[in-house]
């Protein structure tokens, strides 16, 4: 899945180790089945029950329909299930068929960011419209939809061949100031041509994230060019290519200018993993161990969030162990950092802050008035609450101190990463 949890051909097996002792396994899948939508062409209208569609099951909707007959099948079938939907239903049912699938695996699958990528890729490809397939984008499965959209955009005919890419406008694609566009609208959507820019410079990540520096606000400039590092990487994952050096394990991060590489070292330890073959599980010492090599030292922060953003989805079920986990690194400086981007991936991946406050209800006391903060920064700056709303969100922490800072967090102010970033 682009973005959040990809985690290629090797599986993930989570064995954090505590004061010594074992703890329990889990295991994520992989999802290393990417690429550009399959459309079904010249096929009878009748193929349309090999995807459990029916007009006449008035039981279930014909998303639901669709994600009980691709339940462990290939990654392509919801959008073929359309593409077989479209001969016989109108657009508007196709379309609304579309946002009904997204609200459907964000409420059902935490890790449906590799899901979204896709329907992002089939809403570009159907539409052939940047506007209108940008109207129907969503933030869920954590905004990857808009992510897909420009994967299928710049990996087009139409800027392979004869064209100046250094000519094409990217800072207007967004939907700036449009009715019913957040600003999270707008960082996906920017986070997503990054995503683009990288195919459309052919995984070149300095021309393609030199263009990143076109957005104006800081904060847009971090979300293309995350956007550009995490497509090299999930490149590498799919294919085993991409703009990496095999003689240099720290390439690109460490020829990036310096503004974009703690984008870059953010993603690291994923490709690192998949390089050499290490587990979460079983080797993350290891990759502990090459985070603290970066030099120069400050970017290793950076790593230690990319490793919590890793453990991410064995902490949205069973948060102490992956808290635990954040303490196997050598360098304790950092280890509030790993939680940090445990929570922050938590946070921006579910929309909702009641597993944000369990994980900070568990964290080391060290930790736990700035993890009540950063839920009050995520509340502030993404869901655009009232008082009364905000003081009903942040009452969920247990104890008074942790509610007051939660609502008294400045999204501007109260930490030195003081913005969330797509991931």
């Amino acid at each position: 899945m682009s973005g959040i949890f990809v985690t290629s051909a090797i599986t993930l097996l989570f064995i954090s180790l505590v004061l010594g002792n074992i703890v329990q396994v889990y295991s994520i899948g992989s999802n290393s089945k990417h690429g550009s939508h399959i459309s079904i062409q010249n096929q009878p209208n009748s193929d349309i029950e090999k995807y459990g569609l029916s007009v006449n099951n008035l039981s279930k909707s014909y998303a639901e329909q669709i994600i009980t007959s691709c339940y462990n099948n290939d990654d392509h079938c919801p959008m073929m299930a359309l593409d077989e939907l479209n001969k016989t239903a109108s657009r508007q049912i196709v379309l609304g068929t579309f946002s009904d699938l997204v609200r459907l695996y964000d409420e059902n699958n935490y890790s449906c960011h590799h899901e979204g990528h896709h329907l992002g890729m089939w809403l570009y490809d159907y539409t052939s419209n940047l506007k209108e397939a940008l109207h129907h984008a969503t933030i869920l499965c954590g905004g990857s939809v808009y992510h897909g959209i420009f994967q299928s955009l710049f990996g087009g005919e139409q800027f392979v061949h004869n064209i100046d890419k250094n000519q094409i406008m990217i800072t207007q694609l967004c939907p700036i100031g449009q009715e019913n566009v957040t600003w999270l609208h707008e960082r996906d959507c920017i986070h997503g041509i990054g995503h683009g820019l990288v195919k459309l410079y052919k995984f070149n990540t300095t021309a393609a994230v030199d263009r990143c520096n076109e957005f104006i606000p800081l904060w847009a400039q971090s979300a293309c060019s995350r956007g550009v590092f995490i497509e090299n990487t999930e490149y590498f994952l799919e294919t085993g290519k991409g703009n990496f050096d095999k003689n240099d394990i720290y390439y690109p991060c460490n020829t990036t200018v310096e503004k974009f590489a703690p984008q870059c070292y953010y993603y690291y330890p994923e490709y690192n993993s998949e390089r050499n073959n290490f587990t979460l599980g079983y080797n993350l010492t290891d990759i502990f161990a090459q985070c603290d090599n970066i030099s120069p030292n400050k970017f290793v922060k950076y790593c230690y969030q990319g490793i919590g953003r890793m453990l991410a989805p064995f902490a949205y079920t069973n948060p102490e162990p992956s808290i635990a986990a954040c303490d196997v690194g050598n360098q304790t400086t950092y280890h509030n950092d790993c939680l940090i981007g445990i929570l922050k991936t938590i946070l921006k991946s579910d929309a909702k802050t009641d597993v944000g406050v369990k994980f900070c209800s568990l964290s080391k006391e060290d930790f736990k008035a700035a993890c009540y903060e950063i839920v009050g920064m995520w509340i502030k700056t993404f869901l655009y609450p009232n008082k009364q709303e905000l003081e009903s969100e942040c009452a969920k922490a247990p104890d008074v101190d942790h509610v007051i800072k939660c609502i008294n967090a400045n999204p501007k102010t109260s930490l030195d990463v003081p913005m969330f970033e797509p991931v």
